[in-house]
């Protein structure tokens, strides 16, 4: 698995209440929408927007009929600060679940990947909540069928109290070796 870090090498991205510009993410990312296309842009503007000055927006803020051109390629990650797992999949799109070969929904990283992968899917979102803000990554796997898949993820926090992330929106698709969104 790969990750894709900014171009300055430092894995640090802005934070902070200030509304940020539509391609804000894609300059985090280091690729410039060059694999995603313009959707995962568009869901990062859509989560800044409803941020409306703080931190974060809650989970409530999201409305799931503005979801719809996303739809298929988002998931939900519910936060337990005591569970045993930490991380739990709340739900997921079809596009999720065909990359996967099963449904995430009510199952944890390790549920659905090797440990060696889980270990990492869970490093990434301990980091979203060490340094609480969106990322972006360009992730890379061997598939059961032997074939090697590039994604690209966006993992957005939600946040009941505006501190904490108790919940992330994540959007993610699969980029073949055109580079172009599949």
């Amino acid at each position: 698995m790969e990750t894709q870090t900014p171009p300055d090498g430092s894995g640090k991205t802005a934070a902070g209440p200030a509304q940020a510009g539509t391609d804000e993410i894609c300059q985090r990312c280091g690729r410039a929408g060059a694999g995603c296309g313009a959707q995962l842009p568009a869901l990062y503007a859509y989560w800044n927007a409803r941020r409306r000055g703080r931190r974060f927006p809650a989970r409530a803020d999201i409305d799931p009929l503005d979801l719809a051109p996303w739809l298929a390629n988002i998931f939900l990650v519910e936060v337990d600060p005591r569970g045993t797992p930490r991380f739990r999949y709340r739900l997921s799109g079809t596009a999720v679940d065909e990359i996967h070969g099963q449904t995430l929904t009510g199952k944890s990283p390790a549920d659905i990947r090797t440990p060696e992968v889980a270990r990492i899917v869970e490093e990434q979102y301990e980091a979203v909540l060490a340094r609480p803000q969106p990322r972006c990554d360009r992730l890379t796997l061997l598939g059961d069928d032997g074939r090697v898949w590039s994604y690209e993820r966006l993992i957005l926090p939600l946040s009941s109290d505006d501190a904490t992330p108790d919940m992330f929106l994540c959007g993610i698709y699969r980029v073949p070796p055109s580079g172009r969104p599949g």
